[in-house]
């Protein structure tokens, strides 16, 4: 290999180093999205708790998970951002959980399906129902995204390549 082919190699190595592009939207959306949605989600959920006192349990335990989840969130996209070892793996391990508790919410969706009559009960539950199906949907569609992108990424595999 000449001296020159390996100079443009490294030259391409640089500008694909660091976290810029979609790399750095992915660490935004981690540090700053993904906290503030589940603290919108926990804010509603409390809320909920004054007005369905037998659902506490379940409410504040979805609260915990909210929360937990943001503060997993907020540290795979610090750790990608300062370019931490193990920040791929962490990153990972998060879109792995959102993916399977998105799969897992659509499953409950369709198994809790109620029968085809409109009783009252029913419309409510149908128009809870919608809202919750595209959530999951395209919160799986997110987490399959991200995880593609973080396994096919060029710039992911220069930036964390030594790491």
């Amino acid at each position: 290999m000449s001296t020159e082919a390996t100079s443009r190699h490294d030259e391409h190595r640089t500008d694909l180093y660091g976290v810029r592009g979609w790399l750095l939207l992915l660490c935004l959306y981690l540090i700053i999205v993904m906290p503030l949605i589940a603290f919108l989600g926990a804010i509603g959920a409390l809320q909920r708790v004054a007005t369905a006192p037998a659902l506490r349990g379940a409410l504040l335990t979805e609260v915990v998970l909210e929360i937990a989840l943001a503060g997993l969130a907020a540290y795979a996209g610090w750790a990608l951002y300062r370019m931490r070892p193990n920040a791929i793996k962490i990153a990972r391990v998060y879109f792995i959980i959102m993916f399977w508790l998105a799969i897992l919410g659509l499953g409950m969706l369709v198994a809790t399906a109620p029968a085809p009559s409109q009783t009252p009960d029913n419309a409510l539950f149908n128009t809870l129902r919608a809202p919750a199906t595209v959530a999951s949907i395209r919160q799986a569609i997110l987490s399959a995204v991200w995880l593609i992108y973080l396994l096919r990424s060029k710039r992911v595999r220069a930036t964390f390549a030594q790491t």
